[in-house]
């Protein structure tokens, strides 16, 4: 199969300001007689944005991201990296290291264009969130691969490891993507209805 870089993904990375300088393309994967491949994400996400535009709908994506900064070594008799801090469910105490962290990773995120809505401490310890803002499904999609790749470089400028598995420790929360769906029909959201039961559409009860 080919990998077919697509050009309106280009983004000069921002951590590597040296020069020459290194830049980032997402790729479409084609067959080898150039069509799409089935096997290929971003082309199964855009048909299915297909079908939706053929039905008149646009559909938007926001995802809140959870992941856990580690220390880079276990301390003595422990199997896995320690977490950073103490910190609980929107801590802004001084022992919150995750703060700079994060408004590092938020600056260099949005320097590639991938606006954040907001960001805070978890509940467990060392647990983070980033939630970026609202966007159609592909662009969605591709700034949720960008945004995992800063924030593991951010995380190995300042000395520590994030991690996006689920669960790395069992006696804390695990980590999770809440996603909210929008789905729109031109300007009017097509899940609200006014009068109806909870306001819901039928589009909406059946969605």
């Amino acid at each position: 199969m080919l990998a077919r870089p697509d050009q309106s993904t280009f983004q000069v990375l921002p951590w590597r300001e040296e020069q020459p300088g290194t830049a980032r393309m997402f790729c479409d994967i084609l067959m080898p007689d150039g069509s799409p491949s089935y096997v290929d994400p971003r082309h199964d996400l855009r048909r299915s944005m297909q079908r939706a535009a053929d039905l008149g709908f646009t559909f938007y994506v926001h995802p809140e991201v959870e992941f856990f900064l580690l220390r880079s070594r276990p301390s003595d008799g422990e199997l896995l990296p320690p977490p950073i801090d103490s910190g609980g469910y929107f801590d802004q105490t001084p022992h919150d290291l995750g703060h700079d962290f994060r408004r590092q990773a938020i600056t260099m995120l949005e320097r590639m264009g991938i606006s954040v809505e907001f960001s805070h401490h978890e509940v467990a310890p060392g647990q983070q969130e980033i939630d970026l803002r609202y966007a159609d499904a592909l662009t969605t999609a591709d700034n949720l691969m960008t945004m995992r790749l800063v924030v593991k470089e951010v995380a190995l400028s300042q000395g520590v490891y994030a991690s996006f598995m689920p669960k790395p420790f069992t006696e804390h929360p695990g980590s999770g993507m809440h996603t909210h769906l929008s789905l729109f029909e031109g300007d009017r959201n097509a899940f609200f209805e006014a009068g109806a039961q909870y306001q819901l559409s039928k589009t909406a009860r059946a969605f």
